[in-house]
């Protein structure tokens, strides 16, 4: 107990730290990349989407929200680019490895957000 009242305290990151820490600007930076790709594509289909079109809107609409809103919920995202998901399907093997590269980062950051809400 008198550890906890009085024992040294971990620095809390600043929100520019933490967001570093977890490569989230690389992680934008990616996501308007997989924009620009997805402008040059037309049609297709994936689960949820009826074509390229539909899918770039949404992925436009979430990248806004985490950019403008300050939302960092990736859940959506991070569905979207796992291998299988609605990019793999319209981007095809030219976007595989943005895809992987995008997959990996939400994956670290949603992990990574959780580990640090058990710890508070």
């Amino acid at each position: 107990m008198f550890n906890w009242l009085f024992g040294k305290k971990q620095k809390q990151l600043t929100k520019f730290e933490y967001y570093e820490k977890w490569d989230f600007y690389g992680l934008l930076d990616d996501l308007h990349i997989a924009e620009r790709i997805l402008k040059n594509k037309t049609g297709g289909y994936s689960g949820d989407f009826d074509s390229v079109e539909q899918f770039r809107e949404a992925l436009e609409d979430e990248i806004d929200w985490i950019e403008y809103n300050n939302k960092t919920d990736l859940t959506q995202i991070h569905k979207w680019f796992l291998p299988t998901g609605a990019w793999d399907d319209f981007a095809g093997q030219e976007g595989l490895e943005l895809g992987n590269r995008i997959s990996e980062r939400t994956s670290k950051w949603i992990k990574g957000t959780a580990e640090e809400r058990k710890r508070q």
